[in-house]
């Protein structure tokens, strides 16, 4: 009786910290629940506020502009296990424990993934397109950019939009500014209905998507 008395003591203590390490919130505010789970002993508690607080700024601005059926419960999980830096998909956000603890002001790697959750594609479209309107998400919504060094890169003739994420929002963000206001939008609207193909740019803009990158590198001022 003592050794089963100890044994189910020992399962109660292991299970007891699987729970404190899991360290599990359910946030709700408003119309939105942020379920938060950090499986680590690595994110200070500061830290783990800053991620949850950039859900809530950012997530419903992103839903109200491009997707207003998006998922109002989203899960984010911080995983010791998880050797990579984010990924998502299905209302659900992956961060590496350790890329987190090691870039503690990245936080705006939240926004990035908080895109592609209101994204919401019906089908795969070209990745580095939808990586680059990623990063236009982190570029118009992020809070911690700055602090973080994010930036645009410098465009460069060697460049490619296929590059995808910064490379790629860059160009994006210069469509929309001299060629056409809701570009973003309508290639983020074609892409969750799977109507994207290479006619798109053409139907946007008037030009190929090859026409379009002649001209950014000849004029790629978006400020």
């Amino acid at each position: 009786m003592k050794k089963y008395k100890l044994m189910l003591s020992l399962f109660c203590l292991l299970l007891f910290c699987k729970v404190q390490a899991q360290k599990e919130q359910v946030i709700t505010r408003g119309d939105y629940t942020l379920v938060f789970l950090d499986n680590s002993n690595l994110i200070a508690e500061e830290l783990g506020q800053k991620l949850i607080n950039t859900f809530f700024e950012v997530y419903p601005k992103m839903v109200a502009d491009y997707n207003p059926s998006a998922k109002k419960r989203v899960t984010l999980s911080i995983d010791i296990n998880y050797p990579r830096v984010a990924i998502s998909g299905n209302g659900k956000i992956l961060i590496g424990a350790v890329w987190m603890q090691k870039h503690p002001e990245d936080t705006d790697l939240v926004t990035h993934e908080l895109v592609h959750i209101v994204q919401d594609f019906k089908a795969l479209g070209p990745e580095w397109l939808i990586e680059g309107l990623a990063d236009c998400g982190r570029f118009e919504y992020g809070l911690n950019n700055a602090a973080a060094a994010w930036s645009l890169p410098s465009v460069h003739p060697l460049q490619s939009y296929k590059i995808g994420y910064r490379v790629a929002a860059r160009f994006l963000l210069w469509l929309n500014k001299y060629q056409e206001s809701t570009t973003i939008f309508q290639l983020n609207t074609a892409l969750k209905y799977d109507t994207y193909s290479e006619q798109t740019w053409k139907e946007i803009t008037g030009k190929s998507l090859d026409e379009l990158w002649a001209l950014y590198l000849k004029n790629n001022d978006i400020d």
